[in-house]
């Protein structure tokens, strides 16, 4: 693997893997426009340990105060330790993200359709146009509520089928349920640590490859670090601007175009 190529990859990662357009949908259409083959799965970890990093990054200073919050006696309104609940609802929403996975990954590596991923961008488009709505007001609108963290674990486990944006869906979950732009973008970033582990740990038993070399290696993941942070905070800006739904225009192209190349064969 080129210096260049190592470059383009970690910059996709970055990109896609946190902007609501589906990181797996575009490399399988990049794999049949181009004829890209997917990264050797050592470098591949690697990529993902880059945007891990990024969400580490992003939410340094949550998590540093829910793990100082298991240590302290302070408790919030309702009676509560603050970082035991958050640890819960992450665990909540982790649960159902992971059984979804394991339920459905072997079909999703065997069973993809240019068509099916196109359906898949179409439904994202429709939930990119989705997330200006409201469908209820919570009186406290930065506290998630049990049931909804096992939905938002639920919404994010259904984006392993690509063309699923796991960002997208989950953040306009958030959104649609009442949930503060502010507190869903940064939830939604939460649980996707343990995700973007679960998916490298599941790849693990295909056999890890040797990596492509130092210069190549190091530069993969600074790129899909660096450029997934500005990812994760163009997201953020643009949830709690009301802007979420600027995205559906390219996500119903991306559905076009996998419709184009179906009827194209």
């Amino acid at each position: 693997m080129t210096l260049l190529n190592a470059i383009v990859l970690g910059i996709l990662q970055g990109a896609t893997e946190f902007l609501p357009v589906s990181s797996s949908g575009h490399l399988f259409i990049a794999q049949r426009l181009l004829g890209l083959r997917e990264p050797e799965l050592a470098f591949d970890l690697l990529l993902h340990l880059g945007t891990l990093f990024a969400v580490l990054v992003f939410l340094r200073k949550e998590i540093l105060e829910i793990l100082g919050s298991l240590f302290r006696r302070e408790r919030s309104y309702g009676g509560e330790n603050w970082g035991r609940r958050e640890i819960l609802l992450l665990v909540l929403s982790t649960v159902p993200t992971g059984l979804i996975g394991l339920a459905f990954h072997d079909s999703v590596e065997t069973g993809l359709s240019v068509w099916g991923v196109g359906a898949r961008y179409l439904l994202l488009t429709c939930f990119l146009l989705m997330s200006n709505l409201r469908f209820r007001h919570k009186f406290d609108p930065d506290r998630i509520a049990a049931w909804e963290a096992v939905a938002i674990g639920i919404m994010q486990g259904l984006a392993v089928f690509p063309g699923l944006s796991r960002s997208g869906s989950t953040i306009t979950l958030a959104l649609v349920l009442g949930i503060a732009p502010a507190r869903g973008v940064k939830y939604s970033f939460l649980i996707s640590l343990p995700a973007i582990l679960g998916a490298a740990a599941v790849s693990i038993p295909r056999g890890v490859s040797v990596l492509p070399g130092v210069f190549p290696s190091a530069a993969g993941f600074l790129f899909a670090l660096v450029v997934g942070y500005l990812s994760i905070l163009a997201v953020e800006r643009l949830v709690t601007r009301g802007k979420f739904i600027r995205f559906a225009p390219y996500t119903f192209l991306l559905a076009m175009l996998c419709f184009f190349l179906q009827w194209k064969g």
